[in-house]
C-alpha cells in the first residue's frame, strides 16, 4: 500500500477484489495509426453537446475469459462509477497535478448534467510523486481497497509499465484508460488489451518533426536530447526511422536523467558544440524550460521542436524569452490563447470549469485542459459502451470511430480499431512560439500514412 494525498469526488463505491491472468507484459515500442468507420450515436457528457460517439461492432480484444475470478462490475455497480488515478501531486512533476484539476472539474459538469446512466462519477486520486513504485503501490490500493472501476489519466510512461506489470503479476483485470502518455508500447491490445494512450503517440510527434524538416530544412544537422527513458527513447527511436533515406543527418545526441539530475546544461553545451541546426528535445516538465534557458544562454539557435507535454503555459513561461521561436505540435486548443476562446469546446471549459471548481490560473492551464479532456473521454465512453462492465468498456475504445469530445482541434477525431490500428490520434497541427503565445502554422496534417511506413500497421 501507499499513502499520499487522497482526493475523492462524490459519495463511496463498493470494494471488491479481483483477478485475472495474463502473463507477464513488457511491451515493445511500436508505432501504428487510426483507421476504420462505424455507426454514429450520440454522446458526451454533462450538457456537452460539442461532443459526439461513434460505437462500430466492437472488437473483442479484452476476453474476460482469460480472467480468473472475474467480476466485471466492481466499482460500477452502485449508485457511483468509481475512477481511479495517480499521478504526482508532489515533486519535481508535480505540475501534472493539474491534470487531476481537470478531470475533478469535468466529472463535477458530468455530474450536474445526469452523470453516466444516473450514476455519479467519483475520482480517487493519489500522488506518486512521479515514481515508478509509489504509482505501482497506489494502483494496488485503488484496486484492492478502494475498488475503482478503471483507472483514467495515469500520468507517466515508467509509472504505466509499473502499473501493468502489477496488473500481470497479480493477475488483475481493470481498464487504465486515457493514460497520460504516448509511448507506442501502449498501443498493442493483441498483448495487453487493458491500457490505452490518452495523448499521440510519441511516434506521431516524431515523424511529423521529421516530415517538418524535410520540408522547410531538407539537409537539417539535427541533435538530440532525450530523457534516458522510454519517454525519450520513442521519440528518437521514431525520429530516427523516419528520416532514413533523407538529406536530414542526426550529428550529436545526449541523454538527461530526469530523476538524477537538475538540469541539461553539460548536454546543452556538448550538444552546442555539434553546430547543429536543428534540436529534437525529447524532455518534458521543469527539466524542458530548463534546458531551453541553457540553449539560451549557450547562444546557439537551432530550429528546436520541444514535446506536445512540454508545451503547457505553465512550462512555457518558465522558460520565459527562451521558448520564443521553438515549435511543437497540438492536438487540442489551448485556453489560455485568446484567439481559441471563441471556440464553443474552449467557451464551455472556461464557463463550466469555472462553475466547477478551477481558479482563473487553471483556465489558462494545458494541463488542467487535458484532464478536462480524459474527463470527456471517459464519459463518452462509458455512454458508447453497451453496459459498464468493464471488458465492454474497453472493447468498446479499441472500436471507436470519428469520435469528437473535448477541445479537440476541429477537424481532428479520435478513432481506434483494436485489430489493426490502436492509436485515437493521428493527425496534428504544428505550432510557432511567437509573442509569449503558440501561434499555429499551417493546417492540420495526417500523418498515419507516414507511421505505416514505418511499419507501425
Amino acid at each position: 500500500m501507499t499513502t499520499g494525498t487522497r482526493q475523492n469526488i462524490r459519495g463511496s463505491g463498493r470494494t471488491r477484489r479481483t483477478g485475472w491472468r495474463i502473463g507477464a507484459v513488457l511491451l515493445a515500442v511500436g508505432l501504428v495509426a487510426a483507421a476504420c468507420g462505424g455507426r454514429d450515436e450520440s454522446g458526451g457528457g454533462g450538457g456537452d453537446e460539442g461532443s459526439s460517439t461513434t460505437a462500430p461492432e466492437a472488437v473483442n480484444v479484452a476476453d474476460p475469459a482469460e480472467c480468473t475470478n472475474y467480476v466485471g462490475t466492481t466499482g460500477a455497480d452502485g449508485a457511483t462509477i468509481k475512477i481511479g488515478n495517480s499521478l504526482p501531486q508532489s515533486g519535481t512533476f508535480k505540475v501534472f497535478d493539474k491534470v487531476r484539476v481537470g478531470i475533478n472539474a469535468y466529472f463535477q459538469f458530468a455530474n450536474a448534467g445526469g452523470g453516466v446512466q444516473n450514476k455519479q462519477l467519483e475520482l480517487v486520486s493519489l500522488d506518486d510523486a512521479y515514481l515508478p513504485e509509489r504509482t505501482r503501490a497506489n494502483a494496488e490500493t485503488l484496486t484492492q481497497s478502494d475498488g475503482v472501476f478503471a483507472l483514467l489519466g495515469l500520468v507517466g510512461t515508467e509509472n504505466n509499465k509499473a502499473v501493468q506489470q502489477y496488473f500481470a503479476e497479480t493477475g488483475q483485470c481493470v481498464p487504465n484508460l486515457a493514460v497520460a502518455t504516448g509511448f507506442p508500447g501502449f498501443g498493442a491490445p493483441d498483448k495487453d488489451p487493458w491500457i490505452i494512450n490518452g495523448l499521440p503517440n510519441y511516434g506521431l510527434e516524431s515523424v511529423a518533426f521529421a516530415d517538418y524538416l524535410e520540408k522547410n530544412k531538407p539537409q537539417a544537422k539535427v541533435a538530440i536530447l532525450s530523457q534516458n527513458d522510454s519517454f525519450g527513447e520513442s521519440y528518437v527511436t521514431a525520429f530516427k526511422q523516419a528520416i532514413e533515406g533523407s538529406g536530414v543527418t542526426v550529428v550529436a545526441e545526449e541523454t538527461f536523467d530526469p530523476r538524477a539530475e537538475s538540469n541539461a546544461q553539460g548536454q546543452v553545451t556538448t550538444l552546442a558544440g555539434s553546430q547543429a541546426d536543428a534540436l529534437l528535445l525529447g524532455v518534458t516538465s521543469i527539466p524542458c524550460p530548463t534546458a531551453l534557458k541553457s540553449i539560451q544562454d549557450s547562444g546557439w539557435k537551432p530550429l528546436t521542436y520541444v514535446t506536445l507535454t512540454c508545451s503547457s503555459k505553465v512550462l512555457m513561461d518558465l522558460a520565459g524569452p527562451a521558448a520564443e521561436g521553438t515549435i511543437s505540435t497540438r492536438a487540442t486548443y489551448d485556453p489560455s490563447d485568446p484567439i481559441n476562446q471563441s471556440q464553443a469546446s474552449v467557451q464551455e471549459f472556461r464557463t463550466e470549469g469555472a462553475k466547477y471548481g478551477l481558479a482563473p490560473e487553471d483556465l489558462d492551464d494545458l494541463n488542467v485542459a487535458t484532464g478536462w479532456n480524459f474527463g470527456a473521454y471517459l464519459v463518452q465512453l462509458l455512454k458508447a459502451s453497451p453496459e459498464l462492465e468493464r471488458s465492454k468498456v474497453m472493447n468498446t475504445a479499441w472500436s471507436q470511430s470519428g469520435v469528437t469530445f473535448g477541445m479537440n482541434l476541429d477537424g481532428i477525431q479520435w478513432t481506434t480499431n483494436g485489430a489493426e490500428d490502436p492509436f485515437g490520434y493521428e493527425q496534428l497541427q504544428f505550432v510557432t512560439r511567437t509573442g509569449g503565445k503558440w501561434v499555429p502554422e499551417g493546417e492540420i496534417i495526417d500523418y498515419g500514412s507516414q507511421l505505416a511506413e514505418q511499419g507501425g500497421n
